[in-house]
């Protein structure tokens, strides 16, 4: 019986192949190890990611020149989407360094936890590589299931369950706006291919136009879930929160990620003929997701709660760029988001990392005194705070940089939208160093009641203090990378 598709394509998704068998592996796997053995599970889960890193090379190689296209067109090997598989694989395997010893002194079952983190990983690695509409919702929802499954890992904790029924039912909500988005794009274009579309809406008819618009609209509200823009943020706080923190911390830094770079490709590449259309209202929620992000975490003092908003202000951060040239947009996109994975992975990181017996700080208060009883691990988060800030030799500072002068490129929308971000920015460092203050400044409140910091967690905090420093100093190689990804995207 002859296949409907070349052998050569599997080499396009060899690395998603892979990651899915090992994943199933390890979740078979899990079933028969003890709770006390459930660390090598961790270490088998590290072993695949890294063997599917290896494969990215072996289908480049195979696959001949790139881009390579596969399946019809349905997904496709490119720079781009090679950039955004070596961001995730990453950020999931520093989730896995800090989960090391929050898992094993959690109550959280250690096999669905790994198995679950490279499920969701495997939706990120095929979101970034899809061409066509309906195989990028696919993945996308194989990303989301596995990540609804690990905000309620704690199963004796009420609030961890509402975050994940909350997660879900929100989620759906907007996985039916980005399904009728496809359909009525569909019915304005007679395709779902990204570059049947492209072709499409640059000849729209006037009858047909607004039925493309409204499709756009719609992707925009649910890619705008995925992204925690406002107003579709009513998720993040309490997911972050009620989320174990080391999920929440790869949420923030590889749903992220993947979900912008979807966003990307999706209107960069298929409907540039409508970005009249859509940029302004990309202006919108950028405006809106700064401040009410930046004005609503001023009031927090629950730490998971305050970089919950904070993820939503950087999320107007990086749509400031969005409305800039493909080009230009796309390379300061990407550095940012590779910034902001080191920066928030740390973050979360450094919370998990003091974790003992399942109670971890939770509260800005419970960092009083930190840099006497923890002073490398309060240095470690200190960089992090001052890095979303946006304060020079940080990452931030230069993401903030790049993302603010390729909106200022567009006239005077970009412009105000600078504005805007510049402001806002100064206000988030009320809250950032208000952490900072309470760490350095603060006397400790009662016995210290955190646990050992892990050797992995240690190494892992290390690296990503590390990055967000040399990004801060030596932008360019990084820079160049994400403007050789930003150009295969729009060639």
């Amino acid at each position: 019986m002859a296949l409907p598709f070349p052998l050569s394509d599997l080499l396009v998704i060899l690395p998603e192949l892979v990651l899915t068998e090992l994943a199933l592996g390890i979740l078979l796997w899990a079933t028969v190890v003890k709770r006390e053995r459930e660390r090598f599970l961790a270490w088998a889960s590290l072993a695949s990611l890294a063997v599917t890193a290896a494969l990215i090379p072996v289908a480049v190689h195979y696959a001949g020149s790139l881009p390579r296209e596969a399946f019809g067109g349905m997904f496709t090997l490119d720079g781009f989407g090679i950039f955004f598989k070596v961001l995730t694989l990453v950020a999931a395997a520093v989730t896995i360094l800090f989960s090391l010893r929050f898992v094993g002194t959690s109550p959280y079952p250690g096999g669905e936890y790994y198995a679950l983190l490279l499920f969701s990983t495997v939706g990120m690695l095929g979101l970034v590589s899809s061409l066509e509409l309906v195989s990028l919702f696919v993945a996308l929802e194989i990303m989301s299931i596995a990540l609804y499954g690990m905000a309620g890992l704690h199963r004796g904790r009420p609030q961890s369950q509402e975050s994940a029924l909350k997660y879900f039912v929100t989620g759906a909500f907007a996985s039916a706006f980005f399904l009728y988005g496809i359909a009525l794009l569909y019915g304005a274009t007679g395709s779902t291919s990204l570059e049947k579309i492209a072709r499409s809406v640059s000849v729209l008819s006037p009858e047909s136009l607004p039925l493309a618009v409204l499709g756009v609209a719609l992707l925009l509200v649910g890619f705008g879930f995925k992204v925690a823009s406002v107003p579709f943020h009513m998720w993040a706080p309490d997911v972050y929160e009620g989320a174990p923190t080391t999920v929440t911390g790869f949420m923030s830094a590889g749903v992220k990620a993947a979900a912008f770079g979807a966003l990307l490709r999706v209107f960069d590449s298929a409907l540039p003929a409508l970005a009249s259309h859509w940029q302004p209202l990309v202006g919108v929620l950028a405006i809106v997701s700064m401040v009410v992000g930046n004005l609503a975490a001023l009031a927090q003092t629950s730490l998971k709660r305050m970089l919950a908003y904070s993820s939503i202000a950087h999320a107007g951060y990086l749509l400031t760029a969005f409305v800039a040239a493909p080009l230009v947009a796309g390379e300061a996109m990407l550095f940012y988001l590779v910034a902001y994975a080191a920066v928030n992975l740390g973050a979360f990181g450094a919370l998990a990392a003091l974790s003992r017996d399942g109670r971890e700080p939770l509260a800005v208060r419970d960092l009083s005194g930190l840099a006497d009883r923890r002073p490398a691990l309060a240095a470690a988060l200190t960089v992090f705070l001052v890095s979303l800030t946006g304060i020079p030799i940080t990452a931030g500072f230069v993401g903030k940089f790049y993302l603010f002068g390729a909106a200022v490129s567009v006239g005077s929308m970009g412009i105000a939208l600078a504005l805007v971000g510049v402001v806002m920015s100064v206000v988030s460092a009320y809250y950032y160093l208000r952490v900072v203050v309470a760490m350095y400044m603060s006397e400790p409140e009662g016995e210290d009641a955190w646990g050992p910091i892990s050797p992995a967690s240690a190494f892992a905090l290390a690296v990503s203090a590390a990055l967000t420093l040399l990004l801060g100093v030596w932008p360019a190689p990084l820079l160049a990378l994400a403007r050789v990804a930003a150009r295969s995207l729009i060639q």
